[in-house]
Formats: C-alpha cells, structure tokens, sequence
C-alpha cells in the first residue's frame, strides 16, 4: 500500500549538542508539495537542518543545483519537491517561509522550540506562521519568549508584531471538531489534523509556583481517579525526596485499592512540568502517526497520562489506521530511576508498550492469564435457529461476580470480574435448534501489521454481538502503576505489536569512547521484547531520516 504520511526526521538527538535537537517535519502525501502543506512538530532545530539535508543533495550530485531552475529533486526525503534557487540556504528559507504554515509545540524546553525562536528573523511579512500547542505551552511562549527581554514581541497578541499567531488546542479534542474518526481532530495544515493529549515530563525541583499540574497539597486529598489530583490551592513547604514522595503516593493508592479512604498527602508544593502528545492524521485517509514530546514512565510519575494515550492509540492500531509513533528513550538502562528527569530508558518504555499490548488484546477478546480467565480468541456463539419462529425462543441473561487480588510489587491489585452467561430455552418443540451460520467473522482476530494495513482507509470497529460468555475485568491500580503493573504478561503466541514501528527520538549524547548510546538503547529494547513477545519493529531515528507510513 502507498504511504500517506511522511515524516522528515530533523533532529534525533535529545541534547546536550545543540545541533541535534528535537524536530520534525510532517506531510500527507495526498497534498504532494503544496504551499502550507509541512506541518513543522517541534522545532529545536529548523532551518540549519533543512539546509543540511539540501546540502547532503549537492555532496551526492553537485551539479543538481545547476540545472535548469527551478530545479525537481529526483530523490532523498524532498523528492519531488520543485526549488526556485541553486543556493542550499535559499532553498531551505524558501521551504521554511512558503512550505511550512504551522509549528505543533510538544512543550516550550529550549531543545524543542530554539530553532523556531531564533528562525522567526526570516520570516517574512504575510501571512503569520502558526504556534499550535496545549495553553499552557502558549502561556510560556507569551511569558518566557515572546516578551521583547528574551526575544522581540513577534506574535499578533500584546502589541505584538505579528509574525506569529497563537492557536490553543484543547486536549483530548474539541468535542465541536469533526464527526465519528475525525471527532475531536482539528485540522491545522493543508491535509493534516491534530489531536492532543496531556502527558508528564517529570517534576520541578524546586518548590514553587507554576503552571503545570500541581501534585497534592495538605488542604486536599487525592481524587478517586488514579494519577489525577485536585489543582493545589497554593502554599509552599520543605521539599520530600523523590523517593519518599512516591512511597507516600504508593501507600495511598493501596489504601484506596483495598477498600480503605485515602489519607491526605503530608507534603505539598511539588508541580508537574506537562508535555504533550499527538496524534497527527491524514485527512484524506484517517490514517495516523503519533509523536509524542518527552515523557517519562507512569510507574514513577507523580501524575501518570500515558495510560490515556495508550488506550486511545489501542482501537487506532487495531483498525490498521494507526502506523507508527515517535517517542523518546533518552537513556540506556544504566540511568537509575531518581536521574531519569522526566524522561524514559529502555526498561521503562518495554513497560508502557506492554501495556497499550494489553489494551490491544483486551480490544480482541484475549483475556490475560493473570486475571485467571482463559484466554480465547474466538469465543462461540450461542446455538439458535437461522430464522426462528416468532415467540419459538427466550433468551435470558446470568450474571455472576467474581473479585480477588492480583499480588504485585507495590501492593496487591484488586479486581472484580463480571460474567454474562446468555442462555435460551425453547417456547415451541416444533422448532429445533440448529447452529447459527451468520458470518461471525469479526470474532477471529487475526495479527495484521498496522503499516500495511489490510482494511479500508477510514475502518469502522464492527461492535461484538451477544455471545454465550461475556467478561469484563474491572481492576483497581495503584495511581503510579498505571502502565507497569503485574498484568501486562502477553501470551506467548498473542505479539499484539507485530509490525508496530516504534521509532526513538531524543537521545542523548553519552561523551565517552564507549558504544553509541543509540546502539546500547536499540540493544537494550530488542532483549526487553523477546521477553515480553510485543512483535514491535525499533529504529533509531537519524538527521534527515525519512519515515514514510
């Protein structure tokens, strides 16, 4: 099948080198090379790194700008692409002022938004170039950058001189944007919509005020869902380590889980510096990438998101819409937890997948074997005639309640099972039961590669009918054990991943005569997978990488 998205890797690395940071290119393929039709995601490098990847063309032919201009590129990641200009740093001010109309910003760190800050001296006059992000990224822009003390006042708010205009996303999606695929999707680029989700980038150290997400505070108690908490009403106290923070969260979560109320947090002040996620889909077909910005694992977080992106990307892979996912491993699995900084090693990351592998699963019918439930992949359909005579049948419905505990390292987990037995019995002896032959189809799940999908453009998720054995698992985690729990074993033959291409992002530079990082982390994840059995493929992503889904 023909890609329908592109990504252009700009910059892989996640620092220290300045050169190599964070940044993306995106297209529909659809829209070809159109004007507006780059949708820049992230931005700590921009137009250096455009020129490099034009410059990589002139090593390899240098004649390929002295022909005739404008000048077609016959290959590489901008084949196709048509350049007014022979010089590679005209080519690449060309493509950043008329190509790309939108920035999508992850989160405002420097590593992910400098190329962009210093790259606004050559926009030109027109039409404003558009900062798309969650508000409280907008607010540090505002606040932090585009103030006239770190950089010149160029947005079309305060006074400003309009060369950047603001557009606030709504996470999880407007609920007044698109319908049934696209619902929530606001389309920011020609031929690309987007979708954003909140995610944790670790805590602040210091003890202050800030416009992430506050942690508990004494004068509340945390709320019954697991990783949300009341915003903090203010106030400032002594600063808990890390670990006896997480220990105090962990306690409270075992409480709840168990039956008992939840103690009031005995510290407060600590805040949460958020990112974003985003799901970036192809008008034209529904197809979908997902990049993430820097995250760190839930099973450490003071308030865990990824089980959210998680379960909203599990249906997306299911349906074959769902191609790959950029997200970041910025350490090998020497980087002890209390040094992570918000970001993921390969250990962690193992057990995030695991867990979208388990929401997959969860979505075909595929029981976990922890939970103590046998696990099918076709579960029968009750006997009943092809066309039974009116008032021939009753169907009646048992329901029975199963509870128990799963133990675990951070304290059991409870769940409860509930089963739905349906049942018929015959009104009339004249009719007699024979076996359904309706085609059940849609109960077979069958492994299909989300890069290669087999179904149509824009798959609608055929809905289960009523089958004899229905369950349902309802379970009890812990708040910061949300992807990392005891119930994320894959059965052996299930590879819920198969094909999934997980490319990583942000690695950062070890400086030492020792392996690349990259190849310790890539190393590191391919050992985690045969253990875990997820089928995914890994790449390490490059400069000028070209990923095409």
């Amino acid at each position: 099948m023909e890609p329908v998205l592109q990504v252009i890797v700009l910059g892989s690395g996640g620092g220290p080198k300045e050169d190599n940071t964070t940044a993306f290119l995106v297209r529909s393929t659809a829209e070809r090379w159109r004007k507006g039709s780059l949708l820049a995601v992230d931005a700590g490098v921009h137009l250096a790194a455009i020129s490099r990847i034009l410059q990589a063309y002139v090593l390899e032919d240098p004649t390929v700008f002295e022909r005739e201009i404008p000048t077609i590129l016959t290959s590489g990641p901008l084949k196709g692409l048509e350049l007014p200009f022979r010089d590679a740093d005209a080519n690449a001010a060309y493509i950043t002022r008329t190509m790309v109309d939108a920035y999508l910003i992850s989160h405002p760190h420097l590593d992910h938004i400098t190329g962009f800050v210093v790259n606004t001296a050559a926009l030109s006059v027109g039409k404003p170039k558009t900062i798309a992000a969650l508000p409280v990224t907008i607010e540090a822009f505002k606040d932090h950058i585009f103030n006239n003390v770190i950089w010149p006042n160029l947005s079309d708010e305060n006074n400003g001189a309009g060369l950047v205009t603001y557009l606030r996303l709504v996470e999880g999606g407007s609920p007044r944007t698109g319908s049934g695929p696209t619902k929530g999707y606001l389309e920011i680029c020609e031929g690309l919509a987007v979708k954003a989700w909140s995610i944790s980038h670790g805590h602040c150290i210091e003890n202050h005020p800030h416009l992430g997400t506050p942690t508990p505070s004494q004068t509340e108690t945390v709320v019954n869902s697991p990783g949300s908490f009341r915003r903090s009403p203010g106030g400032r106290a002594g600063s808990p380590n890390t670990s006896e923070i997480t220990r105090k969260l962990r306690e409270s979560s075992r409480s709840a889980a168990n039956g008992g109320e939840r103690p009031k947090a005995e510290f407060r002040g600590f805040c949460v510096y958020d990112s974003c996620a985003y799901f970036i889909q192809d008008v034209a077909t529904g197809r979908e990438v997902l990049i993430w910005g820097d995250v760190e694992p839930d099973s450490i977080s003071l308030s865990p998101r990824n089980s959210t992106v998680w379960k909203e990307a599990a249906p997306k892979i299911l349906a074959g819409n769902l191609l790959g996912m950029f997200i970041e491993c910025s350490y090998d699995d020497s980087q002890t937890n209390d040094t992570l900084f918000g970001h993921m090693s390969p250990r962690h990351l193992i057990a995030e997948l695991k867990f979208l592998g388990t929401e997959i699963l969860r979505l075909k019918g595929v029981i976990i074997p922890e939970l103590g439930v046998k696990v099918s992949k076709e579960i029968e359909q009750p006997s009943v005639p092809e066309k039974p005579e009116r008032g021939a049948y009753r169907f009646k419905k048992r329901k029975t309640t199963t509870t128990g505990k799963i133990p675990s390292e951070d304290g059991d987990i409870s769940y409860t099972q509930y089963q739905t037995r349906l049942e018929y019995t015959q009104e009339s002896p004249s009719a007699t039961p024979t076996r359904n032959t309706r085609n059940s189809s849609h109960h077979k799940t069958t492994a299909q590669s989300p890069l290669k999908p087999t179904t149509p453009a824009t798959p609608t998720i055929i809905p289960p009918t009523p089958t004899s054995t229905e369950t349902a698992v309802s379970l009890e985690l812990p708040s910061h054990s949300t992807s990392q729990t005891s119930i994320s074993s894959i059965p052996e033959d299930a590879f819920p991943l198969k094909g999934l291409k997980v490319v990583i992002v942000h690695i950062k530079e070890r400086f030492d005569d020792g392996p690349a990082a990259g190849h310790n982390i890539l190393n590191q994840l391919r050992h985690h997978d045969q253990e875990a059995k997820l089928g995914c493929e890994f790449v390490i992503s490059v400069p000028g990488m070209d990923v095409s889904l």
